[in-house]
């Protein structure tokens, strides 16, 4: 493994923007939506994404921290590249939201829990939307759980080109209202009593007669907000990632898929496939104390609870936050040049190590 070189005050010289794929991974998923003849409007774009530099300097002190960025094509719905950064900056913004209003201002460790609920392959085709998210929210509130998001989602990250898999993917936070208060709730479940609760509610809301015996797979677990950022930065950004993240890590990254060589592969049919994949939601509801119209109330709340006045800083607030940070030296905190001192073709300097992948 090559050294970095560093300034005089043991800091990188360049502070390069992660590249989420390599060159040869960029190259062969190319070849591949090439090969089968998709999204040919933006098959340049996704090949050419991130090829070209520019690095700017501090205005302050131009011996500081270079900050180098790359000229994205986007096409975040069909470039795997801008999809995986999409992810993760609403992820980390969504992240700071909680973070900043809530775990920093209360007296307890917030978690936040992920549930995955799933259905019997008989409703993955014809269930409802609007029949699944009254499924969920009557799951939320008969355990209890005031403040959660959630995400329906069509596809087996696994197997993204497969049948349809609708499942749920629910984000919950362990907080409540108790005497005009914000207090601390459950945020671990008995399993077996959530997979009796979601059999009833299978059983209410549809057609099916779900027995005892009958199996229904529900996966839950849970990381603190403050104390183990990485993870929920995972969480989030799996939540808000772009279907086409999924095609590109079976077939390209992991390799656990060749769609080509699948006995019943059909050019017509897999192209349709993938762009009904575009059209799959991205984004999470929020519901109960995390909805836009209860700001104010939790707010409310949130001073009553630590006796202080508190804002409940909006996402736009985050947004701001984030982008101006971005634009700012390291070492001082002064701003960077709004032109670059340089610009070229990228050659690979900067390959992405995959254990940092989020």
């Amino acid at each position: 493994m090559s050294l970095q070189q560093l300034t005089l005050e043991n800091r990188p010289v360049e502070n390069k923007s992660f590249r989420y794929i390599t060159l040869d991974e960029q190259v062969r998923f190319y070849d591949f939506i090439k090969k089968i003849g998709v999204f040919q409007d933006k098959q340049e774009d996704i090949k050419t994404c991130a090829s070209i530099f520019h690095t700017f300097e501090c205005v302050n002190d131009p011996s500081h921290t270079k900050k180098v960025t790359y000229l994205l094509c986007g096409s975040r719905g069909t470039c795997p590249r801008c999809s995986m950064s999409y992810a993760r900056k609403r992820a980390e913004i969504m992240y700071q939201y909680i973070k900043q209003n809530l775990a920093d201002n209360l007296d307890f460790d917030l978690k936040m829990n992920q549930i995955v609920l799933t259905l019997p392959k008989e409703l993955h085709e014809n269930l409802d939307k609007k029949i699944f998210a009254k499924m969920i929210k009557n799951f939320m509130v008969s355990f209890g759980i005031e403040a959660y998001g959630y995400v329906i989602q069509y596809r087996h990250s696994s197997d993204p080109l497969s049948s349809k898999y609708v499942h749920a993917h629910v984000l919950t936070l362990n907080i409540k209202e108790f005497d005009n208060k914000l207090i601390q709730s459950d945020f671990y479940f008995d399993l077996d009593k959530m997979r009796e609760t979601w059999k009833n509610t299978i059983n209410e809301f549809t057609d099916l007669d779900l027995k005892e015996s009958d199996p229904v797979n529900i996966h839950n677990e849970y990381s603190s907000v403050k104390f183990d950022k990485k993870k929920i930065i995972h969480i989030l950004a799996y939540v808000y990632r772009y279907p086409i993240q999924d095609l590109f890590n079976v077939q390209v990254r992991k390799g656990s898929i060749d769609y080509f060589k699948e006995k019943q592969f059909d050019r017509a049919n897999t192209i349709l496939q993938i762009e009904e994949i575009k059209k799959d939601p991205k984004n999470l509801a929020w519901c109960g104390l995390m909805t836009s119209t209860k700001r104010d109330y939790l707010e409310q709340l949130l001073i009553n609870t630590i006796n202080e006045l508190v804002i409940i800083k909006p996402i736009p607030f985050f947004i701001k936050q984030i982008d101006e940070r971005s634009k700012k030296c390291p070492d001082c905190n002064y701003n960077y040049s709004e032109i670059p001192i340089d610009k070229g073709k990228y050659l690979g300097d900067n390959e992405p190590d995959f254990k940092k992948f989020l």
